[in-house]
């Protein structure tokens, strides 16, 4: 990456900026066999994306609308992510099929207790296989499920049925929000700006957290 000018970014290995004279950039995101190549130049994506092709044997499958299992789409200046799809597999994975939905991710007020009997092996299994896939959901495009899935996260040592159950109860809340994303709106000048959309309404929310 370095041979086509890109540096290496300090907070992500997978992530490589490219910073040309005149300002614009180009950000390539690199894990394993898959490569996503971004800038506000389209030129000069192109060219960096070419470079890379010459280097590295792949394929240029075009404008990109999926990455590592999450969704991408375009609305104007709007960026638009989701992972239904992966979602949906991990739903299907663990039974969470017809189950009642939950209005959050967990009860409030819930404390989990540490388990302090003999580990269930099979049990273990189970629930870092479940907590896993709701740590990528939430690193991807599920922020709302942080707080449970941290907290529940400490104790895959050694889980208690109730802890498997609580953590099911996390899916049961992403079974009636699987329509939530992401959106990264270009048409604004206030900075960062995320939105929470469900049921076609949006929440809006700046840079300082606050509800607008």
């Amino acid at each position: 990456m370095h041979k086509i000018g890109f540096e290496c970014s300090q907070s992500d290995a997978g992530i490589f900026i490219h910073k040309a004279k005149n300002g614009d950039i180009v950000v390539a995101m690199i894990y394993v066999d898959d490569s996503g190549f971004i800038g506000n130049n389209a030129t000069l994506v192109k060219e960096k994306k070419k470079a890379f092709m010459g280097i590295w044997k792949c394929y240029d499958l075009g404008e990109l609308k999926e990455f590592l299992g999450i969704t991408i789409r375009c609305s104007g200046r709007k960026i638009i992510l989701d992972q239904k799809v992966y979602l949906t597999k991990v739903l299907d994975r663990f039974g969470i099929t017809n189950a009642v939905i939950a209005n959050t991710s967990l009860p409030h007020g819930y404390t989990p207790v540490a388990h302090t009997g003999n580990p269930d092996l099979t049990l273990r299994t189970q629930y870092q296989a479940i907590i896993s896939s709701l740590l990528y959901l939430m690193l991807g495009t599920r922020p709302d499920i942080a707080f449970a899935v941290i907290k529940l996260s400490q104790f895959s040592a050694n889980p208690s049925k109730e802890h498997y159950e609580w953590a099911k109860y996390i899916c049961y809340y992403l079974a009636g929000t699987k329509d939530y994303t992401i959106v990264f709106d270009g048409n604004t000048n206030k900075g960062l700006i995320a939105h929470l959309l469900w049921n076609g309404t949006s929440f809006l929310y700046n840079q300082n957290l606050k509800r607008e």
